[in-house]
């Protein structure tokens, strides 16, 4: 592969070239074209030529088309500015001006979008020129993308590099012929000098005497003409010409010493002398396994680290480090550990042991090298990661299971990145007719009916995100083939905000469901209105027969007791035991007449029809306080009630209901039985002290009482609501609006309300 060329090599190629387009263009541009010069560049120049009128391409050469990915008749005729990047729009028009008028000479970079959004840096120069008779623009362009790649990239490394040297806390600095060419911050605090009073002078300076100097310049000269990197110890001088121990580490640059180019490091080891003797205390006490090795050999082992192998630190001082190393990960330790000693590697590495009784133990690690008893030694701190590296297979079985879940979940299930899909599950396929592999890097859009769905969509989504983790709707989308799909959307953002943009959507066909739910809700309106229809001839049945007993077995037992009284007034004297008869048919007679009283009440309370319902309420409660001797108190407002007649016996019957209920159940002392009649609606609230319902009596399906209950409220348009808490009563609340009509074939608009 050819080497890409460097920028300076290109602005030379670019100056050539207008240089000799500029002698063409003295020659009259128009003929060149005409005798063909250009359609030569056309075909072989590495450059790109266009032509420019009016802001349009009128020529391109196949090397600029490509830079595009546009074959040449697709581009003439385009806008130019069209293809640069939006944010070099301006930077461009400037510098083209610029040159136009000749008030610059080099080229000038941007960036420019191509046909498949790929975006590619261009170096440019333009020349005014006459093209068909007519003022026009030429220019010259090369692609320049890996050079600016490559450019921005050195600036990095190099930003990296200067923030690695001043972070590094000792003296860092850099020789040839053994003169400073740079240093860095660390100097000061090593040797107190600035960085910028060293450049240019020798290193004799950092050296107490010219002996130590000449010493340690034939030490590392000829250590490192043999190898890469050398250290050792060595007494330096400060600025204020106090001496101290530094570990020195030098490493020539490049492969030989030609030019006597090297990188030194001075750390200070003053204190580190001072505490070798507190070290094995501390390694000692550490949590962490710290050991010494000196030719491949422990030197030093704590008791942490013996511990992880199953040894004293006695049995491990003298045996090879290798030896617990598995014989699998030997070679692999050997290099990263090298790579680590040598600075080539930062991060812990990790592998496995064999311990004394043969169990396998995982082991992260970092070693460095350090002065031991004189001479130079690696020090390793380690940690076993063993339960770690458990968790980790873990985890990558939970996501191979999550994977395998996702598959297996039957709706669609993508995740997308700025609104374009990044992964998709085997459901999209039935939900939507799409293929997942087909999907990765489309936009959203796809499932969609239209843009503005889209757009509605997302700002409903993006939206609700933005407070919540999660978010559900429902909402229409669109199959592959065109065709609608009810779906159920969930959404969910990753991660604690929507910074990055990244969501989980589940898209559920619930077009069945709804379909079902539609039938399931018609057919319960049907049962509703059946019900309404039972109830209401129900209650004219009641009204007759209660009709009946009053007119008819009323009338005859009222007959039959006036006989039965002339009939004991005429019992001759004496005649004790026929008198005893008389009077016990009388009282029976007369509690017959009673019971036909109070069974006409309750079919069809007359008091209801010609007193109204307050008046019906009240003696309805106190029958139930007499009945029950559980106290209840009626609180109606306004006393004179206006209301429809059969909304009236409606309220009647779910106060009975509810009495009855509360006689059966509550174990209640005390009743309060409030009704309000406001400007739109009436509201009736019963209240007891009794044990409370729960909610699983509320849920039973065989509570028909309380269905009752809810059932008449919503026959008026109205709601029932029961609630109870344990040891503290039971509440039911029934709100009708005064504009209720008894419900005939409307449809429910809140069937789990109730």
């Amino acid at each position: 592969m050819a080497r890409a060329k460097s920028r300076e090599q290109l602005i030379l190629e670019l100056a050539d070239l207008r240089k000799q387009i500029d002698e063409m263009k003295r020659s009259e541009t128009d003929c060149l074209f005409e005798e063909g010069l250009y359609r030569s560049l056309e075909r072989s120049s590495r450059a790109g030529i266009y032509v420019l009128q009016d802001g349009k391409f009128r020529f391109v050469n196949e090397h600029a088309a490509r830079y595009w990915g546009y074959n040449r008749n697709e581009l003439i005729g385009k806008e130019s500015m069209s293809l640069v990047h939006p944010d070099h729009r301006e930077r461009v028009r400037k510098h083209a001006i610029a040159m136009l008028k000749g008030r610059r000479s080099h080229p000038y970079e941007f960036m420019t979008i191509g046909k498949n959004g790929d975006l590619r840096w261009i170096a440019e120069t333009v020349t005014p020129i006459h093209y068909r008779r007519k003022r026009a623009v030429l220019g010259n362009s090369m692609d320049v993308t890996r050079q600016v790649q490559a450019r921005t990239k050195l600036a990095e490394l190099e930003a990296l590099e200067a923030s690695i040297l001043d972070a590094i806390p000792h003296a860092v600095i850099g020789l040839r012929n053994r003169r400073i060419i740079f240093a860095n911050n660390g100097v000061e605090s090593v040797f107190g000098r600035k960085a910028s009073e060293l450049i240019g002078r020798s290193t004799r300076l950092l050296y107490p005497t010219e002996e130590g100097f000449r010493e340690i310049a034939k030490v590392l000269y000829s250590n490192l003409e043999r190898q890469r990197t050398f250290s050792f110890e060595f007494t330096c001088r400060r600025r204020d010409g106090s001496p101290f121990e530094a570990l020195i580490s030098a490493s020539r640059i490049g492969d030989t010493l030609q030019e006597k180019r090297i990188v030194i490091v001075y750390e200070d080891i003053t204190d580190r002398r001072r505490a070798e003797e507190s070290y094995k205390l501390f390694a000692s006490s550490s949590q962490a396994g710290v050991y010494v090795v000196q030719d491949g050999k422990f030197q030093y082992v704590n008791h942490h680290a013996a511990a992880y192998a199953g040894y004293s630190a006695e049995e491990l001082v003298g045996m090879n480090s290798m030896g617990l190393v598995h014989p699998e990960d030997r070679v692999k330790v050997r290099k990263q550990a090298r790579e680590m000693l040598r600075g080539r590697r930062i991060s812990p590495h990790e592998f496995r042991i064999v311990t004394k009784d043969g169990r396998i133990r995982w082991i992260m690690e970092t070693v460095a090298f350090i002065p031991y008893r004189g001479s130079r030694a690696v020090l390793g701190n380690s940690m076993d990661i063993t339960e770690t590296i458990e968790g980790r297979n873990r985890l990558e079985a939970l996501e191979a299971l999550e994977a395998s879940i996702l598959e297996a979940i039957p709706h669609a299930v993508i995740g997308l990145q700025d609104r374009r899909i990044i992964f998709a599950n085997d459901g999209v396929q039935s939900v939507f007719g799409w293929d997942a592999l087909e999907l990765i890097g489309k936009s959203v859009r796809v499932f969609y009916r239209s843009d503005a769905d889209y757009e509605a969509i997302a700002r409903v989504l993006y939206g609700a995100l933005e407070k919540h983790r999660t978010f559900k709707m429902e909402f229409t989308c669109r199959r592959k083939d065109g065709t609608d799909v009810d779906c159920m959307i969930t959404a969910s953002r990753i991660g604690e905000s929507l910074t990055e943009g990244n969501i989980v959507i589940t898209y559920q066909d619930i077009t069945d469901l709804k379909r079902a739910k539609t039938e399931v809700e018609q057919s319960r309106e049907r049962l509703r209105n059946l019900s309404a229809h039972l109830e209401s001839a129900r209650e004219k049945e009641r009204t007759r027969i209660a009709r009946d007993l009053h007119d008819e077995l009323g009338q005859l037992l009222t007959a039959l007791n006036t006989d039965l009284v002339l009939l004991m007034n005429s019992v001759p004297p004496g005649q004790d035991d026929l008198m005893k008869k008389a009077e016990d048919s009388v009282n029976l007679v007369e509690m017959t007449m009673q019971t036909v009283k109070r069974i006409y009440m309750d079919l069809r309370p007359g008091m209801l029809d010609h007193l109204g319902l307050a008046v019906a309420i009240d003696w309805l409660a106190q029958d139930f306080q007499k009945r029950t001797g559980i106290k209840c108190t009626v609180s109606i407002d306004p006393g004179e009630l206006q209301l429809d007649a059969d909304m009236s016996f409606s309220i009647y019957r779910i106060v009975q209901e509810t009495l009855t209920n509360i006689s059966r159940h509550a174990e209640a002392s005390r009743v309060t039985i409030s009704l309000r009649q406001s400007a739109d609606r009436v509201e009736l609230v019963v209240r007891d002290n009794g044990k409370g319902i729960t909610q699983e009596q509320l849920a039973k399906p065989n509570s028909y009482g309380l269905l009752g209950i809810r059932e008449r409220a919503y026959h008026w348009g109205g709601e029932a609501l029961i609630t109870g808490r344990r040891n503290q009563g039971t509440t039911v609340k029934v709100s009708i609006p005064l504009t209720g009509k008894g419900r005939g074939h409307e449809k429910d608009p809140n069937p789990d309300r109730r």
